[in-house]
Parts: C-alpha cells; structure tokens; sequence
C-alpha cells in the first residue's frame, strides 16, 4: 500500500528556452537636394520596436523597425548651423529555439547596443545599429506538489520552500499620446527641429480583473535651431499619463510588470496665442507589454525515507522558475568628462545625450552585482570662429550590488537600466562635470534543476536489522544530519540528542554517536 500524501496543486511556468541574439540592421540615406553637403556626423540615436513576433516549431520568428536619427556638421562655407538626417529601417531576424512550439508563452524584448556610420561621400551616409534580441520561452503546466503526509509517523521527510510564478501570458497593448508642449518666454522661437527623443517609464501599476491600470510618464527631449540666429537649444518637458488596458487572464491582487517602447512619434512646430513658435504639437504609440502575476509558496517534499522499513520513491525532475527578489535601485553617479586635446575649447554646451548599458551581472556570496557603462554624446559651442561647433563622446563605468540570499550559480538575472536624468557644470573650457540619476530594476530566478517526489511505497527490505546498534561515524565532506540519518534509518532528533548538538551545523572530522535500525533515543 502506497503512502498517503498530502498534495497543493500550483499553477505555474516551466522553462523551455531563453536566448540572446544579436542583429545588424543598416541603412543608406541620401542627403535631400535642400540641405548641404554633409562634412562630419556627429551624433546618431534612435530607438528599436518590435512590431510582430511569431513563435514556430523550435524557431521564433521577429520583425521590427529601426528608427534613426543623425546630427551633422555641415560643409561650413554653405551653412553654418546643426543640420539632421532621419530614416528608418524594417528588420526580421530568426532565432533557433529546439523545443518551442506555438501553444508555448514567448516573451520578446529589444534594445540597441551600438549605432555606427559610414561617411560615403558628402551626400550619402550609412547608418548602422547592432540590436539585442532577447526571446523567453515557457509553458504552463500544474504541478500537484506533495507538501506532506497522512498519519505516517515511521516517515521522515524533507521540504524545500518553493516560490513558484504563475500568470497571464504577456499582453501587447497600445497607448496613444496627443500633447502641445509649450517653451518658454526665455527660449529662442522655434526654427527647425533637429531631434526628439521621448523616453517612456512606469511610475504605477494596478492589476484588476481582466484590466490594469499603468500610470507612467514620458520624457521628451527637443533639440531646435532657432529661428533668430540659429542656434542650437535644448527643452525637456515631462508628459504624465494613465491608461487602462484590457489583460486576459488579470486577477485582483496580482503583482505586475510592464515594459514600455516607443512606436511612431510625430511632431509639428506650431504658434502659440501671440503667433510665436514656441509649441510643440506630439503625437506618439506607445507599446506597453504587460504580464499579471501570481506568487505561490509550498513547503514541497524533496526526499525521504522510513525509519523502520525500506521507502520507494517516484520523483521527477523540473526546469522551473523559482523567484528570489524583485529589487530596485535608484544610483547616483558622477563623472569627469575632458574634452580631448585634438578639440577646440568648450565655450558654451548645446546637448548632452546619454544612454545606459548592462555590461555583465555577477552572482557570488549571494551578493548579485550589476556592472554597466553610460555614454554620453555632448555637442557644444566652441572658441574657434573656423570650427563654431564640436563634439566629443565620453564613457563612463557604473556598479550597482544587492544583497540577493539564496542565489547562486543556478540564478538568472533580469536587470533593466534607464536615465531619469543627466545634469552638468562646467569645470572650465576643457571639461565638465556629469552626474546621472538611474534607475535599475533586478528581477532574480532560480533555473536550476529541482527533483520533487511524487509518490511513496514502503517495503520491506531483505536484509533487515531486527535490533537497533550504536555505530561511530566519522562525518566526511558533503555530509548532512539529513544524509546521515536518511543512510541508518534514524532521525536528525536523535543524532542530535544523542550528540548534544544545538543546531544542524557538523564538520568533516567529526564523531557522532549513531543509533542505526530504527532505535529511539529516550530523553532523560
């Protein structure tokens, strides 16, 4: 007769496939016969989007599209003033997944590592920007848990807390923005935008039933030519927004998460009530990926054995996700940037445009440390009458640890990093002061391989010991009270009272007193 086991069932997702793949994605843009010939470029950004992703028999199928943007100097004997380029892109790109299929949940994310160009002569330019592309795979299934017994006493069990993730699958949901933005008495008039950059990020998130409500914000950074004299300006402005979207499968109480991208953007310069240009009409798509989740806990069975007889055990093994913290930071860090020595004087700064990167995350002494760069693209206004504008890149490195217990080399790490904001003060005309504040956000799992008992049948072994004995034993390395007691058929109770131990903790070398076959130690 098999033994009675007390089991929970637990809805959640088991790991079928995580990669990372990179992609180039390039694109040629001619210069229009209205603007001048193209001298140097000096800046180039952008954002990626995914707009369709198809998951195949072990592949995953994306598409997307590049946006670019490049600033640059032109030929100075025609024109004077910052000029920019646009254009995008359309990208597909495959990624090799064995044991996907398309009933599987997938999960997809994108990010630009690099820009880079090639000048082909004064009026064609070649933009590049290498991507990451991550794609997560996970099935849902149930596991019905055993978490323990029915009135059997002669049975020692050991338990693992298992923190198990359910929810719904990731939902793709759009959000429109339409806002005028309005500068200031104290600016220039507008005359030509050169770049806006928008850059969304949560602030709230509520799940419901069927439904969330996200609240965020978006920062949107414009850099103009002014229609006085031409001069390169800069304005931020921060458009707050709450939307609710519609989730399949959101229930009352969950936790959330959401991602933000940006689609489409437009934006048109428009006159004001004293019929200056100083407003700016914005329309952008925002994509939000949204997932509900669930946190389920249980004291799970991992092994076990009978004190009195043998115990056959049936266990499966799994590749589930198990949750260790969700953590984030807010990072302050500052920086020297020197102007190299080839550059001419600092007079007054233009822009200043950063993006932050996740080099590598390194997991020991259940310390979890994120490493990252920030780089940060400053055009500025200079000295030399013969070269009135300039730039320089400067690089900087971050580190950002959390105390994560319980991770280790079976832990996987999902880390996100954004700029809420870069400032500057001038050290002189050869170098200034930055100081960024970031944000960073650290989800950590635990993948690895996790061995859970299913069922329990006693029997009798063929050789038995009738009577209990006392055994000296010397632990050896990788010994446990549980492996111990699993192997004489005692309990850790009565290793410790029989040893006068205060707590689980022994050490190779050490003797104990062993009463094997099923004795009891009495307490006096």
């Amino acid at each position: 007769m098999g033994v009675s086991l007390i089991k929970k069932d637990i809805k959640t997702n088991e790991l079928i496939c995580q990669r990372v793949s990179q992609t180039m994605v390039e694109s040629d843009i001619i210069v229009p016969v209205t603007m001048p010939d193209v001298s140097k470029i000096i800046d180039i950004s952008g954002n990626v989007c995914i707009t369709d992703k198809v998951i195949q028999q072990d592949k995953i199928f994306i598409q997307g599209i590049v946006r670019f943007t490049a600033l640059y100097l032109p030929d100075f004997s025609e024109n004077s003033h910052l000029q920019s380029l646009r254009t995008s892109q359309e990208f597909n790109h495959t990624i090799d997944c064995r044991g996907v299929r398309p009933d599987m949940h997938l999960n997809c994310e994108a990010s630009i590592e690099s820009f880079d160009h090639t000048l082909i002569n004064s009026r064609k330019v070649n933009l590049r920007s290498m991507l990451a592309l991550g794609v997560k795979v996970t099935k849902p299934i149930v596991l019905s848990l055993a978490c323990g017994l029915e009135n059997q006493e002669n049975i020692a069990i050991r338990q693992e807390r298992i923190r198990l993730m359910s929810g719904t699958d990731a939902n793709d949901c759009q959000i429109i923005l339409r806002e005028q933005l309005e500068f200031p008495s104290g600016k220039p008039t507008i005359g030509e935008i050169l770049k806006i950059t928008a850059e969304p990020k949560s602030t709230e998130l509520c799940i419901m039933d069927g439904k969330a409500v996200a609240k965020g914000e978006v920062r949107v950074s414009s850099l103009y030519n002014s229609e006085d004299d031409n001069s390169v300006q800069f304005m931020e402005h921060t458009i707050p927004f709450t939307e609710i979207l519609n989730i399949d499968g959101a229930v009352e109480g969950m936790s959330g998460e959401i991602e933000y991208s940006l689609g489409e953007l437009y934006w048109e310069v428009r006159e004001n009530s004293d019929g200056e240009s100083r407003c700016l009409g914005i329309e952008m798509v925002l994509g939000a990926n949204v997932r509900g989740t669930e946190i389920s806990e249980v004291d799970a069975i991992v092994d076990a054995y009978s004190v009195d007889d043998g115990l056959e055990l049936t266990t499966k093994s799994y590749h589930l996700e198990q949750l260790l913290d969700n953590s984030t930071a807010e990072i302050t860090h500052k920086s020297q940037a020197h102007i190299p020595a080839m550059l001419p004087k600092l007079n007054q700064v233009c822009d200043v445009t950063s993006t932050a990167k996740i080099e590598r995350i390194a997991v020991e002494n259940q310390q979890i440390t994120v490493f990252g760069i920030i780089r940060t693209n400053i055009i500025y206004f200079t000295k030399d009458e013969t070269v009135p504008i300039s730039f320089f890149c400067h690089t900087t490195e971050f580190s950002h640890s959390f105390d994560v217990p319980g991770s280790g080399t079976d832990t996987v790490c999902d880390a996100q990093i954004y700029i809420q904001h870069t400032s500057y003060t001038l050290s002189g005309d050869d170098s200034l002061e930055l100081r960024y504040i970031l944000g960073l956000t650290l989800k950590s799992l635990n993948t690895g391989e996790i061995i859970l008992v299913e069922e329990m049948a006693p029997f009798t072994p063929e050789q038995n010991c009738s009577s209990p004995c006392i055994i000296l034993y010397f632990v050896e390395k990788g010994d446990s009270l549980w492996s111990i007691a699993k192997k004489y058929h005692t309990t850790i109770e009565d290793i410790k009272r029989l040893n006068n131990l205060d707590g689980d903790l022994i050490y190779p070398g050490q003797q104990l007193k062993i009463l094997a076959g099923g004795g009891r130690v009495i307490s006096a």
